[in-house]
């Protein structure tokens, strides 16, 4: 059986962050490839995802998959990389960026985080596989909408649509479970 969850990583009560790293570091990689140009800041963001998952492993439910936590942190530090107010570009120590990111780490918003995940996954999997693709596209690789339509063949408005349709499927799934979405 192919480890899915955290449990599946520990070893005498220790995460096995290498063998985390050694299996889903191409994965990581690939989205932070997809989602951004400069070379240095993926390699940081790259390290700085297995370092999260390593400092919060012990308020972590052991059941969660970590494919979609480690998804989540990576869409979060990218986030912050580039929306943020005030963030800075690059670190000069080690020291000073880990405070950075214990100050924006909640173990309580990634326990929702996650049961939100769960809901996106649900629904994302009970879309077709057009639908998926679309979505997967546009949210996990950062694709803009008219390479979406050139990669599928299908028109700009046929995707526009569909990410609009999927989006208040998802937000309509979310509130049913009493969970916020987007903009209050």
């Amino acid at each position: 059986m192919e480890p899915k969850t955290i449990a599946d990583f520990v070893e005498e009560n220790q995460l096995d962050i290498e063998k985390i790293i050694e299996k889903y570091e191409p994965y990581v990689y690939t989205i932070l490839k997809n989602g951004m140009r400069n070379q240095e800041d993926r390699e940081e963001i790259l390290s700085d995802v297995f370092m999260i998952l390593w400092k919060n492993y012990e308020y972590l439910d052991r059941t969660i998959e970590i494919k979609p936590y480690l998804i989540g942190i990576t869409r979060n530090l990218l986030k912050k990389k580039y929306h943020q107010k005030g963030w800075e570009k690059t670190f000069e120590a080690m020291e000073k960026y880990e405070d950075k990111v214990s100050s924006f780490i909640d173990v309580q918003d990634l326990a929702e985080e996650n049961e939100k995940s769960k809901v996106v996954a649900d629904t994302i999997k009970r879309m077709n596989f057009q639908e998926q693709q679309i979505f997967m596209m546009f949210y996990y690789q950062s694709r803009k909408i008219k390479e979406i339509s050139k990669e599928l063949e299908i028109s700009e408005t046929k995707v526009k649509v569909t990410l609009h349709r999927l989006r208040k499927k998802i937000k309509k799934k979310l509130k049913e479970r009493g969970y916020g979405y987007g903009k209050s």
